[in-house]
C-alpha cells in the first residue's frame, strides 16, 4: 500500500501492498514516524557534560533518560543518536504511545525499528504480522536476539516515551529480551517515570547508566549561555540568578521566558506562562481523583518529609504520595544525600499551592498550621515560623520567636528577625531583655539602625543607671552593640576603639567576641595598621552540627581578603575565599538549611574583584551571577563597592555604557540612604572613568569636582581613599588634556609616598600609573619612566593586569609617542591589551596545566566555581571517589596541597 507522506511504511519485500489481518490481531500497519528520532530543533545550545554521555551509552547495557515533561529528554537522546551513528554505530529509534498497549505490537514495532536501521535484523518477526498474536513474547523475541547476534556489529536502540504504555506491558515485552540479547545490543530508555524492578534485577551496577532531571536541569553557566545564544541581555548581573532560581534550571521554563522575556517590578523573571500552566494541567488530569487532592495540599510545603507527610495525611497515603511523585517523576528533588527530605520544583509547587488555597483556603490555612506545628516540635524554627505567618496564627508564631530568637541570629538569619520586627512592630515593654537584644542585633546587621537604637533604648531603660552595670556582660554587650552600629555607618576608628574597649572589658559570649573581632580587625586594615591586624586572634568557631559562628567568619576572612589584595597578593586573597567557601559548603553539605545568602556574597564580590583586577572577566561574571541579588543585605561598604563597580566596568566593556551608569546609579543610591560618604567618593570615582571613556568630557570634570569637595570635608574619621580617589579624577582630567591643576605633581608624590608607606600597593600602581603618564606629556620622562617602570613591576608581581588596561584615555600609545623609550614599550604593550599575561610571567603554570586531562580541567574549572566534590560528582553523573581520584592527580601534577591553590593556579594560568 502507498501513502503521501510515508506515513504508513511496508514490512518486507513480500508484504508490500498487503494491508489483511486476522481476526483477532490488534498490530495495524506501521507508522514511519515512530520510527524516526525527532528533528533537532533550532537553537539547540550545545551541553558536553550531557552530549559526552554518548561513549557511556555505548559502553552500557540499558541507559535510562527519567525526567519530568520539558527537560529535554528527547533532545539529548537525540543528539546521543546522532553522534553514536556518525562514529559507526547502528542506531535505531522507537517512539511509543497509548495505542502501543500489548506486548505483541511493541515487539512488532521494536522489530521495525531494528530492521529500518539494519535491513538484516527483525526480518523473521515482521514476516509473521498477519499471525502476530499467536506467537508468545519469548518466540518473537527469541527471534529478535537470534538476527541481532548473527549481525556482528553495535546497535543502540532508543526507546521513547516509555510511560505511554503500561509497566506490565513494559515488562512483558522487554524483560526477556533484554536478559538474553547479545552485548552489541546497547538499550536507551527515555520517559517520565521510574522503570518497573524487573527491567533491572538482571544487570550489574556498571551495565545501567541513569540521567535524570538533576543532571538535565540546566546549571547557571548554561543558562546565561542559552540567553546569550537568544540575544537577551540582561539589565543587572543579579537577574540571572533569579531567573536560575525561579526555573531551577528546567528548561521549558526558560524556553518559556525567551519567547517573552520579562522582569517583574520586583526583579522577578516571568516563568509561570500560560503553556507552563497547561502542560501542569495535563499532568494533575491524568492522576487519579484521590492523588491530585493531596498533591494540590503538597504545593504548600516548600519541603517535606515521610515524618511530616505521615504527620498531615497519615502514614499510608504518605508512602503512597511519595512513591507516586518518585515514580512519575513529578517535579521531585531529594535534599539531602540520604534522600529524607525532597521538595517539589518552584514552579509545580507555585502552580499547586494556587490551586489548593483557591479550592479551599480553610483548610489550606488549616493544614499550614499543622505543618508549621510540626515543624517547631523538631525545632526547625525558620519553617515554622515561615508557615505560622502564612496560616495566620501570629500568636504561635510569636511563641516561637521568643524561644529561637538568639539562635536564629548566631546562625547568621537575621534577615527572619528583621522580617518579623518589621511586620509586628514588635515593642513589649514585657519581652526578655535577651529577645530584646536579639531583635536590636537583628536590626542592626540589617542596617535599621533607627530601630536598631530603639530597642536598644528600652534595654537600657529596664537594666537601671550605666554606673551600676559597667561590671556586668550585659552592659558590654550593649556597647558592643554601639560599636557595630559605629562600624556599620563607617566609623571605622572610633568603632575599633570601643571594640577594643570592649573585649578587654569583660569576657562575652563568643558570639558578641567574634563581633568585637571584626570591628578591630576593619580598623585596623583601614588604618594599615598591618602588625595589629595580622596578630589579633582568630574568630572563635564551633564544632557544633549547626553552623552558629561561621558566619562571623565570613566577615573577618572578607576583611582579610581585602587587605591582602589592597597590599597586592591577590593570589593569597582569592586563596583565603576559595578556602571560605569551601568551609562553608562543607559545614552545611549535610544540613538542610542554607547560609544566609547575603553573608555568601560578601567573599564572592571579592572573588569577583579580584577575577577582574587578573583580567578574567568571565570568571568575574560567574561570581557576580551569584551574589548581585544579596550584596546589598550584607551591609558591608567595601564588598558592595566590589561588586557594584566591578559590574559597571564590565558591563561597559561588553559595551552597555547606560547599563553601567544605571549600575552606578543605583550604587549612588544605596550610599546617600545610608550616608556611606566613602561609597559614594567611589561612586563619583567610577563615574568620571565612565565619562572620560565615553568622551563626556563635562559630566567628568563635575565629577571630579565634586570628589575634591568629598574629600575637603571633615569628619571624625579621616579617609585616606577619599583622598585617593579625588587625586585619581584629578590625574585622569590632567591626563585627557581636560584641566590641569598647580601643584597636581607634587601632590601626586606625597600621596604615593604615603601609598607606599602603607604598602598599598594596588592603590598605589593606579596613582603612579596616571602620574607617570602626565610627566611624560608634560616633558619630565626620567620621572614618568621610573613610575611606569614601577607600575609594571607591581604588575608583573601580582597579576593585576586591570590596572593598565583600564586607565581611561582615549588613545594612550598616541599620547605616549615618542615620549617613552622603546625599552618600557616592549615591556608594557602586551599588558595593554585585553589578553592574559605574556607568555613568560606564566610559562610554569601554563605547562603545569597543560599536563591535566581534558576531564581533570573539567573538573578544575567547577573547582574554581567554588563547588564541593559532591556537586562536581553530579554535575558529571561520576562517584565523588572518582571526583578525588582526579583531585590527588591534580595535586601532583600542578604541584599544590589544596584545592584553594589549584583554583588559584587556573585562574592565574
Amino acid at each position: 500500500m502507498n501513502m503521501k507522506g510515508g506515513a504508513i511504511i511496508p514490512i518486507a519485500a513480500g508484504d508490500v501492498g498487503n494491508e489483511s489481518t486476522k481476526p483477532g490481531n490488534d498490530v495495524p500497519l506501521l507508522l514511519s514516524t515512530k520510527l524516526i528520532p525527532p528533528r533537532l530543533g533550532r537553537g539547540i545550545l550545545p551541553r558536553s557534560r550531557l552530549e559526552d554521555m554518548a561513549a557511556q551509552v555505548a559502553e552500557r547495557r540499558l541507559s535510562l533518560l527519567k525526567a519530568p515533561p520539558g527537560f529535554g529528554k528527547t533532545t539529548l537522546a537525540t543528539i546521543w543518536a546522532d553522534r553514536l551513528g556518525s562514529q559507526g554505530h547502528t542506531v535505531a529509534w522507537l517512539s511509543l504511545d497509548e495505542e502501543d498497549e500489548s506486548v505483541q505490537r511493541v515487539l512488532f514495532y521494536l522489530a521495525a525499528a531494528l530492521n529500518q536501521a539494519a535491513p538484516e535484523v527483525g526480518r523473521a518477526c515482521l514476516s509473521l504480522r498477519a499471525e502476530l498474536t499467536f506467537f508468545t513474547m519469548e518466540t518473537l523475541a527469541s527471534l529478535l536476539i537470534n538476527e541481532l547476534t548473527g549481525y556482528g556489529r553495535p546497535v543502540v536502540l532508543f526507546i521513547d516515551d516509555f510511560h505511554r504504555i503500561s509497566d506490565s506491558v513494559l515488562v512483558g515485552a522487554l524483560r526477556f529480551f533484554l536478559q538474553r540479547a547479545p552485548d552489541l545490543l546497547h538499550v536507551v530508555l527515555i520517559g517520565r517515570r521510574e522503570l518497573p524492578n524487573a527491567l533491572l534485577e538482571h544487570l550489574y551496577a556498571d551495565d545501567l547508566l541513569e540521567v535524570d532531571g538533576h543532571h538535565l536541569r540546566f546549571i547557571l553557566d548554561e543558562t546565561r549561555d542559552l540567553l546569550k545564544k537568544a540575544g537577551v541581555e540582561l539589565e543587572q548581573a543579579g537577574e540571572l540568578s533569579a531567573i536560575q532560581q525561579g526555573s531551577d534550571g528546567w528548561i521549558a521554563s526558560l524556553r518559556a521566558f525567551l519567547l517573552t522575556p520579562q522582569i517583574n517590578p520586583g526583579g522577578r523573571p516571568r516563568l509561570a506562562t500560560r503553556s507552563i500552566c497547561i502542560l501542569f494541567d495535563e499532568l494533575m488530569q491524568s492522576l487519579e481523583a484521590s492523588s491530585r487532592e493531596h498533591l494540590y495540599q503538597l504545593g504548600l510545603l516548600d519541603k517535606f518529609s515521610v515524618g511530616l507527610l505521615t504527620e498531615l495525611f497519615g502514614a499510608p497515603r504518605a508512602r503512597q504520595m511519595l512513591t507516586l511523585l518518585q515514580q512519575r517523576q513529578l517535579f521531585i528533588s531529594a535534599l539531602d544525600e540520604s534522600e529524607n527530605w525532597f521538595s517539589l520544583h518552584p514552579l509545580f509547587r507555585s502552580y499547586l499551592k494556587k490551586e489548593c488555597i483557591e479550592q479551599d483556603e480553610l483548610a489550606a490555612r488549616d493544614l499550614l498550621l499543622r505543618a508549621a506545628s510540626w515543624f517547631a516540635l523538631h525545632e526547625y524554627w525558620l519553617d515554622a515560623i515561615r508557615l505560622g505567618l502564612e496560616s495566620g496564627h501570629t500568636e504561635a508564631v510569636r511563641e516561637w520567636i521568643n524561644q529561637c530568637a538568639m539562635e536564629l541570629l548566631e546562625q547568621g538569619d537575621f534577615t527572619t528577625l528583621v522580617m518579623l520586627e518589621k511586620r509586628w512592630k514588635l515593642q513589649e515593654f514585657d519581652a526578655p531583655i535577651q529577645l530584646k537584644m536579639a531583635r536590636a542585633w537583628a536590626m542592626g546587621l540589617a542596617l535599621e539602625v533607627d530601630a536598631a537604637q530603639t530597642l536598644l533604648a528600652e534595654v537600657q531603660s529596664r537594666t537601671g543607671p550605666e554606673s551600676t552595670l559597667e561590671k556586668r556582660p550585659l552592659y558590654w554587650e550593649m556597647q558592643a552593640l554601639n560599636a557595630m552600629l559605629l562600624g556599620l555607618a563607617d566609623h571605622n576608628e572610633r568603632s575599633g576603639a570601643l571594640a577594643v574597649s570592649c573585649f578587654e572589658a569583660v569576657p562575652l559570649r563568643p558570639w558578641v567576641t567574634n563581633v568585637l573581632l571584626n570591628l578591630m580587625s576593619c580598623s585596623h586594615y583601614h588604618a594599615s595598621r598591618w602588625d595589629a591586624f595580622y596578630t589579633l586572634p582568630p574568630s572563635l568557631l564551633d564544632n557544633s552540627p549547626t553552623p552558629n559562628l561561621l558566619f562571623h567568619d565570613c566577615y573577618r576572612q572578607s576583611i582579610h581578603a581585602l587587605a591582602e589584595s589592597a597590599q597586592g597578593r591577590i593570589g593569597p586573597a582569592t586563596e583565603c575565599l576559595h578556602i571560605l567557601l569551601a568551609r562553608i559548603d562543607q559545614t552545611f553539605d549535610l544540613s538542610l538549611n542554607r547560609p544566609n545568602p547575603a553573608l555568601v556574597a560578601l567573599p564572592q564580590a571579592l572573588l569577583a574583584q579580584l577575577a577582574y583586577l587578573r583580567g578574567d572577566s568571565q570568571l568575574a561574571e560567574s561570581y557576580l551571577a551569584q551574589c548581585m541579588d544579596f550584596i546589598a543585605m550584607g551591609g558591608f561598604l567595601d564588598c558592595m563597592a566590589a561588586a557594584y563597580c566591578t559590574s559597571a566596568r564590565l558591563q561597559w566593556r561588553r559595551g552597555f555604557a547606560t547599563r553601567a551608569r544605571r549600575t552606578l546609579e543605583q550604587l549612588d543610591v544605596l550610599a546617600t540612604q545610608r550616608k556611606w560618604t566613602r561609597l559614594r567618593a567611589r561612586v563619583l570615582l567610577e563615574r568620571t572613568w565612565l565619562n572620560l571613556r565615553d568622551g563626556k568630557h563635562r559630566e567628568a570634570i563635575a565629577c571630579s569636582h565634586y570628589l575634591v569637595e568629598l574629600a575637603a570635608e571633615q569628619g571624625e574619621d579621616v579617609s585616606l581613599d577619599r583622598q585617593v580617589y579625588a587625586h585619581l579624577g584629578a590625574l585622569w582630567l590632567a591626563v585627557n588634556g581636560l584641566e590641569s591643576k598647580a601643584g597636581l605633581l607634587a601632590s601626586s608624590a606625597a600621596l604615593l609616598a604615603e601609598l607606599e608607606q602603607r604598602q598599598l600597593q594596588i592603590m598605589y600602581a593606579e596613582v603612579a600609573l596616571a602620574t607617570g603618564v602626565l610627566c611624560c606629556i608634560q616633558g619630565e620622562r626620567e620621572r614618568g619612566e621610573n613610575l611606569l617602570g614601577k607600575v609594571l613591576g607591581v604588575v608583573r608581581e601580582t597579576g593585576a593586569i586591570s590596572v593598565l588596561q583600564d586607565l581611561p584615555v582615549a588613545d594612550l600609545c598616541g599620547a605616549l609617542e615618542g615620549k617613552v623609550s622603546d625599552e618600557w614599550w616592549t615591556g608594557a604593550q602586551g599588558w595593554f591589551s585585553e589578553n592574559l599575561p605574556d607568555e613568560g610571567a606564566v610559562t610554569v603554570c601554563n605547562a603545569a596545566l597543560l599536563e591535566l586531562t581534558v576531564k581533570e580541567r573539567q573538573v578544575m574549572h567547577l573547582v574554581a566555581e567554588g563547588k564541593s566534590n559532591k556537586q562536581i560528582a553530579r554535575d558529571l553523573n561520576v562517584t565523588p571517589e572518582t571526583i578525588k581520584s582526579h583531585m590527588k592527580s591534580i595535586f601532583a601534577k600542578l604541584k599544590v596541597d589544596n584545592r584553594a591553590q589549584a583554583a588559584v593556579m587556573l585562574q592565574t594560568g
